[in-house]
């Protein structure tokens, strides 16, 4: 298997803050769900649009990967694309440590 990169696609493109705990896990069950294996390295790549993510978003979308993996899953399998967001990666994984 090649690499693992899943590409979120939004139906609204004018979107540039994802927020909502409902959303992200529809989100997360659409287009992630048993598509990758969360055990070996993936990409997640966020729109270049979205410029921020709500706790509550990332909670929705990371949480069920959050709960099978760990923190240290995330940190070693777990790599974001996201072009309008800082430092992005460290940022999801902290939202999800408040858990």
């Amino acid at each position: 298997m090649g690499e693992q990169k899943i590409i979120l696609t939004l139906k609204d493109k004018s979107l540039t803050k994802l927020a909502g705990n409902p959303f992200g896990r529809e989100l997360f069950q659409e287009q992630v769900k048993n598509k990758i294996d969360l055990h070996k390295p993936f990409i997640i790549e966020i729109p270049a649009q979205i410029d921020y993510l709500a706790t509550s978003f990332v909670q929705g979308f990371f949480g069920e990967i959050y709960k099978q993996i760990g923190q240290e899953g995330m940190e070693n399998n777990f790599q974001v694309i996201a072009p309008s967001i800082h430092n992005a990666k460290e940022s999801i994984i902290a939202k999800l440590m408040i858990m």
